[in-house]
């Protein structure tokens, strides 16, 4: 349990890495806000955390929706000690077919 009365915000944690980063700080005794742009996949990563976690629908790229992740994990759990950034994007296309537009979204989201 080492990290038992700590708490922790991941982004991206809906699915994939995100997720099972936040279900190892659960396992390890922290408190987790779990964040995605997918509100329903974060809701359901959190409920089969139980107690320990709390959902937050979260677009990294928004300057507002970091500021309510850091509110919602003070609220709900009265401290944040660990920030996870895990949101990330990618393109499957090769570089030559890579536009400006898309390297500016993967930018902006990793």
């Amino acid at each position: 349990m080492r990290l038992q009365g700590r708490v922790a915000s991941v982004t991206g944690a809906g699915r994939g890495m995100g997720e099972q980063i936040a279900r190892a700080f659960v396992r390890e005794g922290a408190k987790v806000v779990v964040s995605d742009m997918d509100l329903e996949a974060a809701e359901g990563v959190a409920a089969s955390l139980g107690e320990a976690a709390a959902a937050l629908r979260v677009d990294v790229r928004e300057e507002a929706d970091a500021e309510a992740l850091a509110q919602a994990a003070l609220q709900r759990f009265g401290r944040l000690d660990i920030h996870v950034n895990n949101a990330g994007i990618s393109q499957n296309k090769t570089f030559l077919k890579t536009t400006k537009a898309d390297m500016e979204g993967i930018l902006a989201v990793n």
